[in-house]
């Protein structure tokens, strides 16, 4: 493919993927949603066939949109051809899937009337209450990222296999369900869900280093604050905290795309609007009768947006933000922020006591972040050897050249104070 046409799949691809997945399976049922992705493949391949000899289509969103759909109902038909005969109950059953070709189901028709957004409809949807909680959270970040497992499993803290059987059995679990948008009285049980799915997009997005899935995540989760059936203290609550973290992605990569880790970020490349909107957000999220770790979590990111600088942060403030936290989330995330804003907050001999476990028993995805902060609370102490193995230990542990190379260049400026 010549270089041009490449590049313009690639772009195309990037911008209209999440899009052209979640209309195809909100048209044809989202209980065809692995096959709305082969088709997606299957465009892109056919793409990748024609571009190059017949030239860039002048729509090419719309042409990958087209071809796509012609190859899901391509399949969809044939599966249906394929089927063993069965009772004439059997086959009213089938004939009644086949309505899914033609047009949504009336409660996706009216789903729409109130929400007319494909992908939120699609992680509602995924969001099954026949699914555990995990599992939900998986099937609806897998649908909406379109990324591959690695990524994925890292911030659900598991292994690629256990991610794949999960997302297997839940696919299993679902066979013969009737996968629909629900209704509007329908959402606030799928609510947490759908909000934890949009968080962890936004930080897969950030860590697989595709802003594009960070971008969405925000959109995404405004829209459904702005939803009147929707609308929550809890969703305000979440979109201000990804506006405070997306206003910092200007900030993360310094000129030659290394990572720029937040002590040294320069405020001013923060986006200003951006922060902005994730106050407008958290004053909306003020009207809520109770306390959520959405709330708290808004607020710990609120805390960094309003320092002028790092050593001005507000470390007191995030600390009891975090002893907040861990009365709603146990579990080891919080856990290792709590130890990190003990250690800022003057006592990294408490927060070493904290992490020592964690770097024992906690999940492998969070080992890197566990030895780095380790190395912070000898650094604070003055042990700047002890420091600067720790650093080089993370650097080995991570999964992610860019983050090994930031911890290596810690270590190195350490070592030569």
């Amino acid at each position: 493919m010549s270089g041009s046409a490449a590049q313009v799949l690639a772009d195309t691809a990037r911008a209209h993927r999440r899009r052209i997945v979640a209309g195809l399976a909100r048209r044809h049922g989202l209980a065809h949603l692995a096959q709305a992705e082969d088709a997606w493949s299957t465009a892109v391949e056919r793409a990748l066939q024609h571009w190059p000899a017949e030239g860039v289509p002048g729509q090419p969103a719309a042409w990958l949109r087209r071809v796509a759909q012609h190859a899901l109902i391509d399949h969809l038909r044939k599966a249906r051809f394929e089927q063993p005969l069965g009772s004439d109950d059997d086959e009213k059953t089938d004939t009644a899937g086949l309505d899914m070709l033609a047009a949504p189901r009336a409660s996706n028709e009216r789903f729409a009337t109130e929400l007319d957004d494909d992908e939120l409809a699609l992680v509602f949807a995924a969001c099954h209450p026949a699914l555990p909680p995990l599992s939900q959270v998986a099937l609806a970040l897998r649908a909406l990222s379109g990324l591959p497992l690695e990524p994925i499993a890292e911030v659900l803290m598991c292994s690629e296999a256990a991610l794949a059987q999960r997302l297997a059995r839940a696919r299993e679990s679902l066979v013969g369900t009737a996968l629909e948008v629900p209704a509007g009285h329908e959402l606030p049980a799928r609510r947490e869900a759908v909000l934890t799915t949009l968080w962890l997009a936004f930080h897969v997005g950030q860590r697989a280093g595709m802003p594009q899935v960070c971008w969405e995540a925000i959109r995404l989760a405004r829209a459904l604050a702005a939803q009147p059936r929707a609308a929550h203290a809890d969703t305000d609550a979440l979109a201000a905290q990804l506006l405070f973290h997306g206003a910092r992605l200007t900030g993360r990569w310094g000129s030659e795309g290394e990572i720029v880790p937040l002590a040294g970020q320069p405020r001013d490349r923060w986006d200003a609007g951006m922060v902005r909107l994730g106050f407008a957000h958290l004053d909306q999220a003020r009207r809520a009768d109770r306390l959520s770790r959405w709330h708290v979590l808004a607020g710990i990111a609120g805390e960094h947006a309003l320092a002028p600088r790092y050593d001005a942060t507000d470390w007191p403030a995030i600390l009891r933000y975090y002893d907040l936290l861990l009365q709603l989330d146990g579990t080891a995330a919080p856990r290792l922020g709590h130890a990190v804003a003990l250690a800022e907050a003057g006592d990294p001999a408490a927060a070493r006591d904290r992490l020592q476990p964690l770097l024992a028993k906690g999940p492998a995805a969070l080992r890197a972040h566990t030895l780095a902060a380790l190395a912070r609370t000898h650094e604070r102490e003055g042990d700047v050897v002890t420091a600067v193995a720790l650093l080089e230990r993370a650097a080995a542990a991570t999964r992610h050249a860019a983050d090994a190379q930031d911890l290596r260049r810690r270590a190195a400026a350490l070592a030569g104070t």
